[in-house]
């Protein structure tokens, strides 16, 4: 089907009704320019305008070349027409270059601050400046304060000793052993490590050995009457020095002269000139 726009059908009726007009029996008084006039009972608001496009410049649309109607038919094919037409559409409308939008989140780059860059810095600085002070402080306190020193260890001496009347025995660091006198006596000498020398007792009779018994000096002795006794003075103590008595509270004595005197624990065996043993108790 052709179609043609409303001015080419005006323009026909009109060249019509003005040839009949101007040739047509029976009509006077129309002249040439009524040919191409409006007729009267044509409202101009509804009439079409004269086109000034000459008329041999406008073309008819041929068969397929119209709107079609969308039917069950072509459905899929107008479909795929729209989204091709679409797709160019979006495709024209895309910007490229700087202008081109970016999708999603991109984490954007702050500049560091230097402030707090040198905040930090100084920060750290001062703590290492802190802890050597206290480093310094605390040798310097160690060097004033020494730790006492743990005392050695002394050597454990015996508790239990022997020897003769002219050998020594030794208490606490304290050497002791016997000397004669000037009046024919004999006594106690305590000497220190410096050599001092210190009179602890005398006795009476002349002694035949020097016995340590925990911390009493034990002396059995000769006396000149011709009787023997055993003497036992505590070192340290205040008292003077007695003859060992035995649980009656009698001196233990004998007949004649010791010829030994042998320390058995807490026991010294006296053997005197008669073949007799006595034995003196300590405790």
């Amino acid at each position: 089907m052709n179609y043609a726009s409303n001015n080419e059908r005006y323009r026909r009726a009109a060249h019509a009704a003005g040839r009949h007009a101007a040739g047509g029996p029976g009509v006077s008084g129309v002249s040439r320019m009524g040919a191409h006039s409006i007729p009267e009972d044509v409202d101009d608001s509804t009439a079409p305008r004269q086109s000034a496009a000459p008329v041999d410049s406008l073309q008819t649309l041929s068969a397929g070349q119209g709107a079609r109607v969308t039917t069950r038919d072509n459905a899929a094919e107008a479909a795929d027409i729209a989204r091709d037409r679409a797709e160019r559409r979006s495709r024209n409308r895309r910007l490229s270059g700087r202008n081109r939008p970016e999708y999603g989140t991109k984490p954007q780059r702050k500049p560091a601050n230097l402030k707090s860059v040198l905040l930090v810095i100084a920060g750290v600085v001062g703590l290492f400046v802190i802890l050597a002070i206290v480093a310094f402080v605390t040798f310097l306190g160690a060097q004033d304060n020494p730790q006492p020193q743990e005392p050695a260890a002394s050597v454990e001496e015996p508790q239990q000793v022997q020897t003769t009347a002219d050998g020594s025995v030794t208490y606490q660091g304290i050497s002791y052993s016997l000397e004669a006198t000037g009046d024919g006596t004999y006594a106690v000498i305590a000497s220190d490590s410096k050599g001092n020398k210190t009179q602890e007792f005398t006795v009476s009779g002349t002694p035949v050995s020097l016995i340590l018994y925990n911390s009493v000096i034990v002396v059995p002795e000769n006396k000149p009457d011709g009787t023997w006794d055993v003497v036992a003075y505590a070192i340290g103590g205040d008292s003077a020095p007695m003859a060992v008595a035995d649980s009656s509270g009698n001196a233990i004595t004998g007949t004649g002269t010791i010829s030994t005197a042998t320390l058995d624990g807490s026991v010294v065996h006296v053997t005197d000139s008669t073949g007799a043993t006595t034995d003196v108790a300590l405790e």
